[in-house]
């Protein structure tokens, strides 16, 4: 523990200048994103139904999965970071703001189809309508606003990690520690909005999400100069994408591990699009209770950045893997057999309750889930990566965790949701996690392992380095420093 606390300390405190610039930068990137993106889901599970989410999850799925390989090619081609930075950053900040919009108009028409059905038992014509978007042009202006939203995203994503890669190995930094800034901001930043929203809603009457898109937006002003002033320092890439695909796909070993990372990526985007739509579904809980559980996976998030590299050289990259897909499982389970009972008051009436804490558990597992199998990932692709091919392993992975997998995931939520309701798919999820582990898990220390040892074999000649074998039967390089992303 004390080792830990020092490496957050030294990760908050740190003596270079731009260093602390980068942390800033991360802090601030995250907590726009911890702002509005919960309340996105909620609004756009109630203007539209699961089978439009599941075609706007599914653009997100492509848009995610080669984005990040397109973007950060074009940028290494082109030699900027960060001017596509900055104006990927700022368009996210404020492009879904319009969801607001979308909402009220949203309201209007429900309410106008409310007052149509009373005024029609007495032959009465109903009221034109007075909402600022017609009802059939709401789920088409929402998909345009996610496309464009995913698209930078993940450009701001991809080049803001390359950049503080670049910036971290120029002075000589720990690139885990700069982003641990990041993660900070989904300890404070969920449960400031939670209760803000609560707060105001509780005021108006009804409920108002405004607020967390506009401090959001407001992170991203701030966030806008300091971008500005960020120096970053990068090389030219000669080599083509296709050179680089080929050598990936001939190792097998990496293939299927990426495989594995898929599906960290599938329960996590899952499970973080629709934890706010289950607290408010199911569980009929305040927006502040949910802000609580949200900032304890951020507690979570950033104290698996800090053990991961000893939980990693004991168990090995692919149990680690295997141990955080069936930390999944088991947390998903909780959120099927967790309901609402009926407790009777003094008075004798009836009243729902349920036990929060056992939610606050489950979030505080988080980090060690799927922060820590994206962590192992990188670790992993460190380790394997041929020269030259380490910030394209890693890029792959992105696209293979926060692409593939949590479009899929995503996607496949919201049509497994339609049909057999949010805690049967939970439920489907665990079974799926729990398979995924197991399969992997056997596979590796029958035929992986073998296949990993013979390609290391190979490789040691080009690469100049001894590969040193753990305990766990799992490699790591002396002369390569893995980055987490």
């Amino acid at each position: 523990m004390e080792a830990a606390f020092l490496y957050i300390k030294s990760a908050i405190f740190p003596i270079n200048l731009e260093l602390l610039k980068l942390k800033v930068i991360y802090f601030l990137f995250y907590s726009s994103l911890f702002s509005s993106m919960p309340y996105v889901s909620i609004i756009s599970t109630q203007i539209v139904n699961y089978q439009q989410l599941s075609i706007i999850f599914s653009c997100a799925t492509v848009i995610s999965t080669v984005g990040p390989i397109v973007t950060g090619f074009v940028a290494d081609k082109l030699g900027i970071y960060k001017p596509i930075i900055i104006t990927a950053g700022f368009i996210m900040g404020f492009i879904q703001l319009p969801i607001l919009w979308l909402e009220s108009a949203h309201k209007i028409h429900v309410a106008e189809r409310n007052e149509t059905v009373q005024l029609a038992g007495n032959a009465t014509l109903a009221p034109s309508s007075n909402a600022a978007v017609p009802r059939d042009y709401i789920f088409p202006i929402l998909l345009m606003i996610r496309i464009f939203g995913f698209i930078f995203m993940d450009a701001a994503m991809t080049l803001l990690d390359a950049a503080g890669l670049a910036m971290t190995k120029k002075h000589q930094g720990d690139f885990a520690k700069q982003k641990t800034a990041g993660f900070l901001s989904m300890i404070f930043i969920p449960i400031l909005c939670g209760l803000l929203i609560d707060a105001i809603s509780d005021k108006l009457g009804y409920k108002d999400y405004s607020i967390a898109f506009y401090i959001g937006a407001g992170f991203i002003v701030i966030l806008m100069p300091i971008l500005y002033r960020m120096e970053v320092e990068v090389q030219m890439n000669k080599q083509s994408i296709i050179s680089t695909a080929k050598k990936v796909v001939g190792m097998i070993d990496v293939d299927v591990f990426l495989l594995a990372e898929i599906f960290v990526g599938f329960c996590m985007g899952f499970h973080m699009t629709f934890l706010s739509v289950y607290v408010d579904a199911e569980l009929i809980a305040s927006k502040t209770l949910y802000g609580l559980a949200s900032s304890c996976g951020g507690i979570s998030a950033v104290i698996s950045l800090s053990v991961a590299k000893p939980i990693i050289d004991r168990l090995g990259e692919a149990n680690t893997l295997v141990f955080g897909l069936a930390l999944y499982s088991i947390r998903f389970v909780i959120f099927y057999f967790l309901q609402l009972s009926i407790c009777y008051t003094n008075n004798g009436s009836e009243q729902l309750s349920w036990n929060p804490w056992i939610l606050i558990v489950t979030e505080s597992l988080e980090g060690f889930c799927g922060f820590l199998g994206i962590t192992t990932g990188s670790y992993f692709c460190a380790a394997a990566a041929p020269p030259g091919m380490l910030a394209s392993l890693n890029g792959i992975l992105a696209a293979a965790t926060f692409g593939l997998g949590r479009g899929l995931g995503t996607a496949v939520g919201s049509i497994l949701i339609s049909s057999y309701g949010i805690r049967s798919t939970y439920l489907l999820f665990s079974i799926l996690s729990g398979s995924i582990a197991i399969l992997y898990l056997t596979a590796y220390h029958l035929v992986l392992k073998k296949m990993e040892r013979r390609r290391l074999a190979l490789t040691q000649p080009e690469r100049g380095e001894v590969t040193v074998a753990n305990v766990n039967g799992d490699s790591s390089k002396g002369d390569i420093e893995a980055t987490v992303l």
